[in-house]
């Protein structure tokens, strides 16, 4: 959840969690406004994303459970309850354009969203072995 300070302008992110400390959430972080100097009072996305590094005479890393995306549910990474609000603080329920890019998908993968009932509700899939690939 994102909330603009009406006082300050400034923006923090919280994680809704069971038991968080703050109302049930978790602070994630701060964010001075003039940070975001085109950032009125919205933004125009949202994006999940996640990276490896690694030096250049190594091979790379696996990324979240070491599985690839395509292996699904008990094996593979997830982002799960994924959503954004409204201007009027609401859960958006409209579309969620899935852009995705792999660096090397023979190493990483990302699956397309996923809409379910029970807990995970809107989530996709991410992972991979990595090591399969060298810096050049």
């Amino acid at each position: 959840m994102k909330l603009q300070d009406q006082d300050t302008g400034d923006w923090s992110l919280y994680r809704e969690d069971l038991g968080g400390p703050i109302g049930g959430m978790t602070l994630l972080g701060w964010w001075p406004k003039s940070l975001f100097r085109a950032l009125s009072d919205h933004a125009e996305v949202i994006q999940w994303t996640g990276s490896i590094i690694h030096a250049e005479n190594e091979r790379s890393p696996s990324m979240g459970s070491g599985h690839f995306a395509g292996e699904l549910d008990g094996k593979a990474a997830s982002f799960n309850d994924c959503f954004g609000f409204d201007e009027n603080g609401n859960v958006y329920k409209g579309d969620y354009a899935a852009l995705s890019y792999e660096s090397d998908r023979n190493c990483y993968s990302v699956s397309e969203w996923y809409e379910t009932k029970h807990a995970a509700g809107r989530h996709f899939f991410y992972g991979g072995p990595g090591g399969c690939s060298e810096k050049n």
